[in-house]
């Protein structure tokens, strides 16, 4: 049970991260894009494009840290 909250804390943790991390990313990205072509750009598309990122973070950090918790205890008997 506490493999279990361990890798949803650190799901959780990790789908924040990378949910920050690219609304950073693609909000320089956007800004980049609208100085070269001299217009505004819709700063709504990094939520939309930040959360799949962050959902897909949080999935990938709880499922490898699932997976190392389990795999441990057999790993160290031996």
């Amino acid at each position: 049970m506490r493999i279990l909250f361990l890798s949803a804390a650190i799901g959780f943790v990790s789908g924040v991260i990378t949910f920050f991390l690219s609304l950073a990313f693609l909000c320089f990205v956007l800004l980049i894009l609208g100085a070269v072509t001299h217009t505004r750009p819709d700063m709504t598309l990094t939520f939309k494009a930040a959360v799949p990122v962050a959902i897909l973070g949080a999935v990938c950090g709880f499922a490898i840290t699932l997976v190392r918790g389990i795999r441990a205890p057999t790993v160290h008997n031996r």
